[in-house]
């Protein structure tokens, strides 16, 4: 019953077990964004308590994509009781540091604080809408010129991972292998020739690619400039930092901003819209499986439900949070399903 099934008329035969699996929440793989980690100076309560604010802020933004969330009065109840939402927490050295840096890792309830961004009509980013983004960042500093790679070893690939992880945004770099270097050479980053990037780019299968160019000038200061793309949809900016950690920050803080201000859903807890969507090529138990499991995670999805299985297409019967166009939205930018081409709205297949 739980093997792969066959295409065609083996898969048409057993389309009856489909009615009988669960719909189920999915768990995307990566990292807890309700656990934070900050430095604190000791161990007593009130440092404590004041670490514990600093770590729910790191969430509020992190989960809402909004970084002046936490200075608005909307949730400072919810930060003068920081320690009432925490599950778990634990002090711990940061290996090597000199002097040694005392750190606390926080886990916070994540059903707690959704409730309350929920009774406070905010929008809320969950993890299932966080793409992995690709990263082609060219790096030229005192004479020497590289492409930061998935192995790299660098200061601004671990200043990146860091600012990554802050804001929740899963990162990818390319292996930078022989496929790689014989499609992307550092002057077609630099140049702005972005056209081998996107060509090379398509091996990885994501949706949000950052192309970046970071040069150290003579003043001694960063200059980046960056190159975003979602979809399909474009948007530039530059950044100036004196710090390799500040414009590291800066250019993921704007992924994150761009990706919030796209992907966040606001969870009134009232039903929204019912519409049906129909997803093509699910051919095997598996698919269905992945497929159903994706859509009951979604953010904007309040309930799921099949509604018909006909061959290899299944309709799902869904109440949302917001509209169709904004749940669309969302699944362009995935990794699971992508939109027929001319064909009605609500018409996806699977990734191939």
């Amino acid at each position: 019953m739980y093997g792969i099934l066959q295409q065609g008329a083996r898969f048409l035969a057993m389309t009856g077990l489909l009615w009988l699996l669960p719909v189920t929440g999915y768990a995307a793989a990566g990292q807890d964004l309700f656990e934070v980690e900050v430095p604190v100076s000791g161990q007593q309560p009130v440092e404590r308590k004041a670490a514990m604010r600093q770590a729910l802020s790191t969430v509020l933004v992190r989960v809402t994509g909004q970084r002046e969330l936490p200075g608005s009065g909307r949730v400072r109840p919810l930060l003068d009781t920081a320690s009432q939402y925490v599950q778990q927490y634990r002090y711990f050295t940061v290996p090597g540091s000199t002097p040694p840096q005392l750190m606390l890792r926080v886990r916070f309830d994540g059903d707690g604080i959704r409730q309350v961004l929920r009774e406070q009509d905010i929008a809320y980013w969950g993890d299932t809408e966080r793409p992995d983004t690709l990263v082609w960042l060219a790096v030229e500093e005192r004479g020497r010129r590289y492409i930061v790679s998935a192995q790299d070893e660098t200061v601004i690939h671990r200043q990146m991972v860091q600012a990554a992880r802050q804001r929740g945004v899963p990162l990818l770099f390319p292996l930078m292998d022989l496929q790689d270097q014989a499609q992307v050479r550092f002057s077609d980053i630099q140049g702005g020739f972005f056209d081998r990037v996107l060509e090379a780019s398509a091996r990885y299968k994501l949706q949000a690619i950052l192309i970046g160019r970071l040069n150290l000038s003579a003043s001694g200061s960063w200059v980046a400039r960056w190159n975003l793309r979602i979809a399909g949809n474009t948007t530039t900016w530059s950044d100036t930092d004196n710090q390799l950690a500040g414009v590291a920050r800066a250019g993921i803080n704007n992924v994150a901003d761009n990706l919030a201000s796209r992907l966040a859903v606001t969870d009134s807890g009232a039903l929204g819209n019912h519409v049906t969507v129909t997803v093509e090529d699910i051919n095997t138990l598996a698919a269905y499986a992945r497929v159903t499991d994706y859509l009951g995670s979604l953010t904007a999805v309040r309930q799921l439900q099949v509604k018909q299985v006909a061959g290899t297409s299944v309709d799902y019967s869904m109440q949302l949070n917001g509209t169709l166009q904004g749940l669309t939205q969302t699944i362009v930018i995935g990794s699971v399903l992508e939109p027929v081409v001319a064909a009605p709205p609500g018409s996806y297949r699977v990734r191939q």
